[in-house]
């Protein structure tokens, strides 16, 4: 007896905040039919809730990146999203603290700002104490179109909006894809084991930390990119006596490797953070404790610019694992946003690496993929 097979145009795999700006555009530009596949129990339950929810201004990526593009096409399609549906988010801006003997590094990274054509203040000690009083900084930059966004409010408003169009499946995992002349084969399995086959003209590999794997399984040395690469990062949240302390996001300048630095952030309550780190970790070795023994790492860090900073203010709060792709550069990733047409595999789209500015340029990217359906 032949397998029923279940038919949609588009099948997203993946419903983290790209694959849900994805379904989001897919369902206020056309009538197609949809089905979105999420492992989790839930949508955004990976990388997407597991992040500083900082809206990035573009500022640390290379002007020729495809992260820089979008990030800084999506920044106000992020603005402009939560003031139409009510989702909080506050501009708060942000700032670059330096030392004396950053001098060299700070001159570069101004020289970056330049080419970009940031608008952009430089201040002294005395102007980054009237601003921030409980920072120290021998000279700052500030940068007023940075924010922060609720990414669960976000992701809320764009499931909101795409499920009243698509079908959402949860607990589910496609555990074989394979390309039958114009349509893609897939078997589903769902938390209780049962099975599912479905036929998709449209195949959307949204994954986030499993993308680089659905891909490869799809298309094996077809797929000409290295496999990507995990770096856990974790947060530790200050004292109450630091609520409310922070006006701005408070950034250290630019490291030598792909990583922010330790910044401090904050919420809506105004509760304050610092974080991430950037620890390498095995693929699927990894768990999301925070390892008390960073603690002294941190302190070590977050004192040379928070006045009057104590390590007791630290409190472990939680982490999250950032998928990291190094095709274009060995010491900076980027994201890998493809139609695989010219690699033999047409209407299949993956999108590999997204980690920050992945939540800042989501709504850019389901703009662009659009294009493709």
């Amino acid at each position: 007896m032949a397998q029923k097979h279940i038919e949609f145009d588009i099948t997203i795999i993946g419903a983290g905040v790209v694959g849900l700006s994805i379904a989001k555009t897919l369902a206020e530009q056309g009538k197609l039919s949809v089905l979105v596949i999420e492992k989790n129990e839930s949508f955004g339950q990976e990388t997407s809730s597991r992040n500083s929810e900082v809206i990035h201004s573009g500022i640390f990526n290379h002007i020729d990146s495809i992260k820089y593009q979008f990030c800084v096409k999506g920044e106000k399609l992020l603005y402009d999203f939560c003031d139409q549906n009510k989702v909080w988010v506050n501009q708060c801006g942000k700032m670059i603290v330096s030392g004396k003997h950053e001098q060299n590094n700070f001159e570069n990274f101004v020289h970056t700002l330049e080419e970009k054509e940031f608008n952009f203040d430089i201040l002294n000690s005395q102007q980054t104490q009237k601003l921030e009083p409980s920072i120290l900084s021998d000279q700052s930059i500030l940068i007023n179109n940075s924010g922060i966004v609720d990414s669960h409010g976000l992701m809320n408003q764009l499931y909101r909006i795409s499920s009243n169009h698509h079908t959402y499946i949860f607990g589910s995992t496609p555990v074989e894809i394979t390309k039958e002349n114009e349509q893609y084969h897939l078997t589903i399995q769902r938390k209780h084991q049962e099975i599912e086959h479905i036929k998709s003209r449209v195949i959307i590999n949204a994954a986030g930390l499993q993308s680089y794997k659905i891909a490869h399984h799809i298309m094996g040395e077809a797929l000409q990119i290295p496999t990507m690469q995990f770096y856990k990062g974790s947060y530790f949240s200050l004292s109450p006596q630091w609520t409310n302390k922070f006006n701005r996001l408070i950034y250290s300048l630019p490291s030598d490797n792909d990583s922010l630095g330790v910044h401090v952030g904050f919420d809506s309550t105004g509760k304050s953070k610092l974080g991430p780190d950037y620890e390498h970790v095995e693929d699927d070795a990894w768990d999301y404790s925070v390892n008390i023994q960073s603690k002294e790492k941190f302190y070590a860090l977050a004192k040379n610019y928070i006045k009057n900073l104590d390590i007791t203010d630290l409190h472990p709060d939680y982490a999250g694992v950032r998928p990291k792709l190094f095709y274009s550069s060995n010491q900076f990733s980027d994201f890998y946003i493809q139609e695989e047409s010219e690699n033999g595999y047409p209407n299949l789209i993956n999108l590999i690496g997204i980690d920050s500015p992945g939540l800042t340029s989501c709504l850019s990217i389901g703009e662009y993929v659009y294009k493709f359906v």
